[in-house]
């Protein structure tokens, strides 16, 4: 069985709850990623922050990003998926809830990060376009078939 584990990006940067947006912006930047996960100050998993999160909650806010903190416009819906499980459960996680990108833990820390670039990478393309094509629906989410 190929797990999460074979497949994920390794050891993700990530940003403090207290660090501020333009912190977070070089972040993303530097790291030439569409999100970043938000942790506590004893490195426990909070929330993840979006480029999207930045621009069309901050910036359309007219937030001060020197002022405000990852904490304040994280995600806190958070869906995981184990480092140890198959990918096919990330690819399910994913497509019911509709994420691009998921954490992945071990022993409730974090490991890593999928994408659907690491998915594309390792997964037949009818696959990921199938992923992709539920992921970008409109509306309610719905469940996978």
């Amino acid at each position: 069985m190929v797990t999460v584990r074979d497949v994920m990006t390794e050891a993700p940067k990530s940003v403090l709850e207290s660090d501020n947006l333009v912190h977070v912006a070089r972040v993303l930047r530097d790291e030439d990623v569409g999100c970043v996960p938000v942790v506590a100050d004893d490195g426990r998993l909070l929330g993840m922050l979006t480029d999207r999160d930045l621009v069309v909650e901050a910036m359309a806010s007219n937030d001060d990003p020197t002022v405000r903190q990852a904490g304040e416009l994280m995600r806190g819906d958070l869906h995981t998926v184990d480092a140890d499980g198959s990918v096919a459960n990330a690819v399910e996680t994913m497509g019911r809830q509709r994420v691009r990108r998921l954490p992945v833990v071990s022993a409730g820390r974090l490991v890593g990060v999928v994408s659907i670039a690491d998915l594309a990478k390792n997964l037949p393309s009818a696959a990921v376009g199938e992923l992709m094509a539920l992921i970008s629906k409109t509306g309610h989410k719905d469940k996978l078939p």
